[in-house]
């Protein structure tokens, strides 16, 4: 979302005559765009801003995104060189406000009241994939994240806009489209629509070789979505499915609204309809509470559940959710014990599943060139593996035929079949 939203921004500064440089030496304005979801993402970008104010000069220095929308102008107190912030709904104030910003610091927060009204996204340059954002904030406060208060409620893009947009990057060149959201599955709620109806109509629109979507909420996930895997031949057979914990008391204490047994209930079913999809998920390790019990629960269900990917995260406090009321009574060298485990454990059934699609013939879309291999590509399964394949000539956008050679823990390896 954060890519999204900086290209929107660069969208406006661009339509009001401000140009983009190569280097901070070139630079009137520095504009750091953030994301608050962990302590650590909040930790690189303002030590970015703070390695290089010593060579300011009349630069002005720019934070917007989730940090504002979380301290507000407290920034300023701690971190005298920044000159303006902005929050995540206010881009289009933003740029406006800095054609007339002459000194002082800085606040744009209140929101555009047009923040998804007649929004056509360009791209700066050629792409064969662009995320589309169908909707912005979120209303389901699990107790750990902070999305609701930096981003607001939820609020669903109109179709229309959707479609205008999707149909204006396949015009410039875009083969996949990925529609991004906090809980895509939530789309729709505010204004009248719902999530099916708009992948459907997405994958009618003529020119898309791949659809994708991120993420879904397990407590929302309805039997036609499953169905959309059968029936849509663009779709992405995967699902990412965040389940952040194997324990029951732990969801609960999340505010996550459903059971470990519902989450293994939309796997199993998600599985009987579409043999090779592909599963990941999220997983918080050491939030409050977590006994040494409740993580081999969480052990447990990866056991059971074998995803085709991981993305393992240390629980951080984060200031005005519920969790951050919480003790943070899960010792630091236990944190860091589970999230090895977990690590060790899915790089084992990552190479496995992996392992076990060597000498499949997949019909693999061609994502983007290699930059550590030169001739080298990077293609997408149709289960959204991602694959390794020398080509002789450009085929970006492309879906060939491709034998998988070798299954590595994190990509696989292939060989075109002409």
């Amino acid at each position: 979302m954060n890519f999204y939203d900086s290209e929107r921004l660069r969208v406006f500064l661009e339509k009001e005559g401000f140009c983009e440089v190569n280097s901070l030496d070139e630079a009137d304005y520095i504009i750091v765009n953030t994301c608050s979801v962990r302590k650590h993402a909040e930790n690189r970008a303002i030590s970015f801003l703070s390695s290089i104010k010593n060579s300011k000069n009349n630069k002005k220095f720019c934070l917007v995104g989730c940090i504002p929308g979380l301290y507000k102008d407290e920034i300023f107190k701690k971190y005298d060189f920044i000159d303006i912030i902005c929050g995540p709904n206010s881009y289009k104030k933003f740029v406006e406000s800095l054609k007339i910003y002459k000194e002082g610091k800085m606040v744009i927060l209140e929101e555009d009241k047009d923040f998804f009204t007649d929004f056509i996204l360009p791209l700066k340059d050629r792409k064969t994939s662009c995320f589309i954002t169908i909707t912005k904030g979120c209303e389901n406060f699990c107790s750990y994240c902070v999305v609701p208060y930096t981003r607001g409620k939820l609020v669903s893009k109109p179709v229309r806009i959707i479609i205008e947009e999707v149909k204006k990057v396949i015009e410039q060149g875009v083969k996949e489209i990925i529609l991004i959201g906090q809980n895509v599955n939530e789309y729709g709620k505010d204004i009248g629509e719902n999530f099916v109806d708009l992948l459907y109509k997405v994958h009618n629109i003529e020119g898309i070789n791949r659809i994708g979507f991120l993420t879904s909420h397990p407590k929302d996930i309805q039997d036609e979505l499953i169905e959309c895997f059968v029936n849509l031949s663009k779709l992405y057979k995967h699902l990412h499915l965040p389940v952040q914990s194997g324990s029951n008391k732990i969801l609960k204490l999340m505010n996550r609204n459903y059971t470990v047994e519902k989450y293994i209930e939309i796997v199993e079913k998600a599985r009987s309809k579409v043999k090779d999809i592909s599963i990941t998920s999220d997983i918080i390790v050491g939030f409050p509470y977590e006994k040494e019990e409740d993580f081999q629960e969480t052990y447990n269900l990866i056991e059971k559940i074998q995803f085709d990917e991981l993305y393992i995260f240390k629980y951080s406090p984060r200031p005005k959710t519920t969790a951050n009321r919480f003790p943070d009574n899960v010792p630091q060298k236990d944190k860091e014990r589970r999230h090895s485990l977990i690590l060790n454990l899915q790089d084992k059934i990552s190479l496995f599943k992996n392992k076990e699609m060597e000498g499949k013939i997949e019909d693999v879309f061609i994502k983007e060139k290699s930059y550590k291999k030169k001739s080298f590509y990077i293609g997408r399964t149709t289960n959204n593996k991602p694959v390794l394949i020398n080509l002789e000539k450009d085929l970006l956008g492309e879906i060939i035929k491709v034998k998988i050679k070798e299954g590595l823990r994190h990509y696989l390896i292939g060989e075109t079949l002409w």
